[in-house]
């Protein structure tokens, strides 16, 4: 393990180094640790949660769904997908099942290609298991594209990282985020006003970047206070964003992974939605009252941005010494960009269709559902999951179609891949990622129009 992994996880008062479920330290670790059963301890640990005796939230998805079931049907429709989707760019539970199958079948036989690449990398030894996945595709990696997230990682430390998306936006949108000296609900809690070119005020801005006992896992944005503009009173938002990363010892650097770094500007963009809306009525400001498959593009045309090398330029400094990023590793990170997609296709779009599954039953089938597991393992052995690849999340813990809006709908992240893809290439075709022509459509139709 590296050095900076351990000293985030040692905890002083037990004497020992605590890796719980965080994904990121799970993540970590996984790639990282060259104990075998270890590494299958915590698989099983994270995967398992929540699926046994009274902590069992089996019960609770089968009740959930059968009632969603039931309202769908008072409500005159087939099942709580075809309620859900009615109102979304997908229409139908079938067009979006066909959509994930156009990308699943070409996704998992480039699953099962690296699953033999890693195999070979082991040879004869043991047959390569779920647990073993992050390990050797890393080290894959390593020897094809002689890439080591280590070497990465110093280039990205999270101050700098954050002051690059804020860069960003000043950029695009000519938005400047300035320190605000407020006290949030944890001392890692910072705050920042954030002005417009002419210097209104915008709305205040928060970031909690690190995991606790206390945080649910993940990375999200909140809306504390939602904009609106009714009979002359001119309310601005009040955002958060949140991630969930390792926190270091005092003193030293928070280094991310080039994924973490993409889902912070993933997030911020969710957060320039809900600070940059115009919309009078706050039940369609920000990321409010949008379509879930459409919520996600203002969030992820931001991704696109922080491999740029223009952007990388200016944020891209190894923490210690100051020096840019070199351009070879850079190069190398590019080339190395879609390497093990496969299993990452694979894991969400089982995850996407486990929860179109529990969308789509009648309120007479799900009567018929009596054991979550059975039930999962059934959905995904007819779409052909090989055993080494687990759903990104299973049902016992699957919060996003359970407890935070995308019931029927985390196919909306794939879906909304078609449309970053096209923002962004409008960027490309200018030839200039901060082109003004482009943002300045980008931040009238879709930042100001809220939802």
């Amino acid at each position: 393990l590296s050095e900076d992994f351990k000293a985030s996880v040692w905890d002083e008062g037990k004497s020992a180094w605590l890796i719980g479920l965080n994904r990121s330290a799970y993540e970590t670790f996984m790639t990282q640790s060259e104990v075998r059963e270890l590494r299958k301890q915590l698989f099983d640990a994270y995967r398992l949660r929540a699926a046994d005796g009274e902590f069992d939230n089996g019960p609770l998805a089968i009740k959930i769904a059968q009632l969603r079931a039931q309202r769908a049907e008072l409500m005159g429709y087939k099942s709580h997908a075809h309620y859900q989707l009615e109102t979304r760019m997908a229409k139908t539970p079938q067009a979006a099942e066909d959509f994930l199958l156009r990308v699943w079948r070409p996704g998992i036989e480039r699953a099962r290609e690296e699953l033999a690449d890693m195999q070979t990398l082991v040879g004869d030894e043991f047959k390569v298991a779920g647990h073993d996945w992050w390990h050797y595709a890393e080290k894959v990696r390593k020897a094809r594209f002689n890439l080591d997230e280590e070497e990465i990682k110093p280039y990205f430390a999270l101050e700098s990282v954050r002051n690059g998306a804020f860069e960003m936006a000043h950029r695009l949108f000519g938005l400047t985020f300035e320190p605000a000296n407020i006290e949030g609900w944890n001392p890692v809690v910072t705050s920042y006003d954030v002005k417009d070119a002419d210097g209104t005020h915008l709305g205040l801005f928060m970031t909690d970047m690190y995991a606790r006992e206390s945080k649910r896992g993940g990375a999200w944005m909140n809306s504390y206070r939602i904009a609106s503009n009714i009979g002359g009173e001119r309310i601005r938002p009040i955002i958060v964003n949140n991630l969930n990363l390792s926190l270091p010892p005092e003193g030293e650097p928070t280094l991310m992974r080039f994924s973490e770094v993409q889902s912070l500007f993933h997030e911020f963009g969710h957060g320039l939605h809900g600070l940059m809306t115009q919309i009078d009525y706050s039940s369609f400001a920000g990321t409010s009252g949008s379509p879930r498959d459409y919520t996600e593009f203002p969030a992820q045309i931001l991704e696109h941005f922080p491999a740029e090398a223009e952007m990388l330029a200016i944020y891209a400094r190894h923490y210690a010494t100051g020096e840019l990023i070199p351009d070879a590793l850079v190069e190398r990170m590019q080339i190395a960009s879609n390497f093990n997609q496969g299993f990452k296709t694979t894991e969400y779009i089982a995850a996407s269709l486990l929860d179109l599954h529990w969308h789509m039953l009648t309120s007479e089938d799900a009567a018929q559902v009596t054991d979550a597991r059975a039930f999962e393992k059934e959905i995904l052995a007819g779409y052909g999951l090989i055993e080494e690849i687990e759903p990104r999340y299973r049902s016992q813990y699957f919060n996003h179609i359970f407890a935070s809006g995308y019931s029927a709908g985390y196919y909306a992240y794939l879906w909304s891949e078609i449309l970053d893809a096209d923002g962004f290439a409008a960027f490309k075709q200018a030839e200039d990622i901060f082109d003004p022509e482009t943002a300045a459509r980008l931040r009238k139709w879709v930042y100001e129009a809220g939802g």
